[in-house]
């Protein structure tokens, strides 16, 4: 089977050649050598891929390979914690320059935004309910609806400040002991 050379092509092509003038010298078929073109036209990386660091790009790609975040930081930028590649996974998903990348990663490869669309709602119309509510949360994810979640958290000290700040009225007394309460008549409590 004889190898096209893709250099070799590009330079072709850019003196002006045909693809049959290139099947030609390469002793190839026509179709070969428009495969060998879609090849090389899917191997540009997007204009926007010039603005990210190496790392970025490798975390890009992993991400159109089929990784999630976590583990396409863990590829690119060699985290030794699952944890802290966690973190900056979810650090770079929020980058614009990677988010731009990313969309035009999957524009380049045929999956734009509108066939995403379109797909997620073939997923969300799907009669098994729990595809569909899978489809409903990426949606959500996606649209940004979900709210964050932050929880509040009172220290110990800060709940005994407020307990003391409380006003206490003549009516109703606070009784200090120590333990569980003691009966009055002083006999052992007894099931009747």
């Amino acid at each position: 089977m004889v190898k096209i050379n893709g250099e070799e092509l590009q330079s072709l092509l850019r003196k002006g050649k045909s693809q049959a003038d290139c099947s030609r010298h390469f002793n190839v078929s026509e179709a070969a050598v428009s495969k060998a073109v879609k090849r090389l036209k899917a191997a540009v990386m997007p204009a926007s891929f010039e603005t990210l660091t190496d790392k970025q790009r490798a975390f890009v790609l992993g991400l159109a390979e089929g990784r999630n975040a976590t583990e396409a930081a863990m590829q690119a930028y060699d985290c030794t914690s699952r944890e802290s590649a966690k973190v900056l996974g979810c650090r770079m998903l929020r980058d614009p320059d990677v988010g731009v990348a990313i969309h035009d990663l999957m524009a380049s490869e045929g999956i734009p935004r509108r066939r995403r669309i379109q797909r997620l709602r073939d997923i969300i119309e799907c009669p098994d309910l729990s595809v569909a509510g899978k489809g409903l949360d990426m949606s959500f994810r996606l649209g940004g609806d979900y709210a964050p979640v932050q929880a509040e958290s009172i220290s110990l000290v800060e709940i005994r400040a407020l307990i003391s700040a409380l006003p206490v009225s003549p009516q109703v007394g606070v009784i200090e002991s120590e333990g569980p309460p003691k009966l009055s008549s002083g006999e052992p409590d007894q099931e009747r």
